[in-house]
């Protein structure tokens, strides 16, 4: 039996894809990016896709529209936006009663009319403690008082075998039995200290069974090199997978799509050649120092390392630690795609910005695998 889900907030189909790869089937997709929503058409083509600003979509419309009774559905699945609350914003921007901070109320009015057998709302870690834990605990008890037991946990994709530090908040809520939270199938070292010169793999792994974090070389160091302003045409694999992890990325796939490097600035090819492995704005002279930069800018990745979160900037080197390891470029989106987890078999559509905006805004699929096969392992 195929489990169906309904994604709201579906972006390109981040969380879509990881319960895909649990075995779970998208019967419909909502959300206002026409451009993400491309993609995600050309990714399922067999999902229904609303291309719209979900509090204008009515919940019990859609439902009927489905077919679907009252839990009947298995899973009702996404992550509403999440700029409200994100440490990105100063403090004193962030208000209660920001239109932002509203749209996790709408996923519960669709929670409400479909009843779903299980619940999985993701979000930025803050929302865990926004207002003083107030967001937390009205998402909690509203879902409480629809009878579904609930937990809240933030992750961080690298205990899970993805090769990015990223944390992300889930919401989970089942009528029937008691979920967990997975347990971390990965250990390493995750700090964002990047002057330490020792890589997580050699630190000493202190639990029995779990296997070393998964590195930018795990993912990416089996894809051809390119320099900046260069695309990969040959699309066929140049050589055999060289880790676990690059085979699992290559699954169904033949062909690499979407290996191409953004061209770079004169400033930006200067600063990329300067730098080594490991380094960034810091290690720069002062003739090619910026006068103001974010933390990590310009900075290269550690090849032995997990990467640091992949924003929607991934392709600009002044917004985070975004340039390859040893090449003079910043990394591709099929290389950025990998360090999400993404299948090579999933092709992203639209400008370079665009799909680097598809890939930054989306959780790994990887992530939201390991929280599909948990639901599947209740449900069992």
């Amino acid at each position: 039996m195929i489990h169906k889900i309904i994604d709201l907030f579906a972006g390109a189909g981040g969380l879509t894809t990881g319960f895909h790869m649990a075995g779970f089937e998208s019967l419909c997709a909502i959300d206002v990016d026409a451009k993400a929503l491309a993609t995600y058409k050309h990714n399922y083509p067999n999902t229904k896709i609303i291309h719209q600003d979900i509090r204008n979509v009515s919940p019990s419309d859609l439902r009927i529209a489905l077919g679907l009774q009252r839990e009947e559905l298995i899973g009702l699945i996404g992550g509403p936006p999440c700029q409200g609350f994100s440490r990105n914003i100063p403090a004193g921007y962030r208000y209660l009663n920001d239109s932002r901070n509203q749209l996790y109320r709408t996923f519960l009015e669709f929670v409400e009319e479909f009843r779903p057998l299980y619940v999985v709302m993701e979000n930025v870690p803050e929302i865990l403690k926004a207002f003083n834990g107030v967001i937390k605990e009205e998402i909690t008890k509203q879902l409480e008082s629809l009878g579904y037991k609930v937990i809240s946990l933030s992750l961080n994709a690298a205990h899970y075998g993805i090769p990015q530090t990223r944390s992300r908040a889930f919401f989970l809520a089942s009528l029937e039995h008691s979920l967990h939270f997975p347990e971390p199938t990965h250990f390493g070292d995750i700090r964002s200290d990047y002057r330490t010169t020792k890589s997580c793999n050699q630190l000493n792994l202190l639990e029995a069974n779990i296997s070393p974090l998964v590195t930018v070389r795990d993912a990416i160091g089996d894809l051809p090199p390119l320099n900046a302003g260069q695309s990969y045409d040959v699309e066929v694999y140049p050589s055999a997978p060289q880790t676990t992890y690059q085979a699992m990325m290559r699954h169904e796939s033949i062909t690499i799509i979407n290996h191409v490097a953004r061209a770079l600035t004169p400033i930006q090819l200067s600063r990329a050649r300067t730098l080594r492995e490991g380094q960034d704005a810091r290690d720069l002279p002062s003739e090619l120092a910026p006068k103001k930069h974010y933390s990590g800018a310009y900075g290269r990745l550690y090849w032995d390392k997990p990467a640091r979160t992949i924003t929607r900037w991934v392709f600009h080197p002044g917004s985070g630690r975004f340039f390859h390891p040893t090449q003079d470029r910043t990394i591709t989106i099929r290389e950025a795609a990998r360090l999400h987890s993404y299948p090579d078999k999933f092709h992203f559509l639209g400008t370079y910005t665009d799909m680097a905006s598809q890939i930054g805004e989306s959780v790994p699929p990887l992530l939201g695998k390991v929280i599909a096969s948990s639901i599947l392992q209740a449900h069992s």
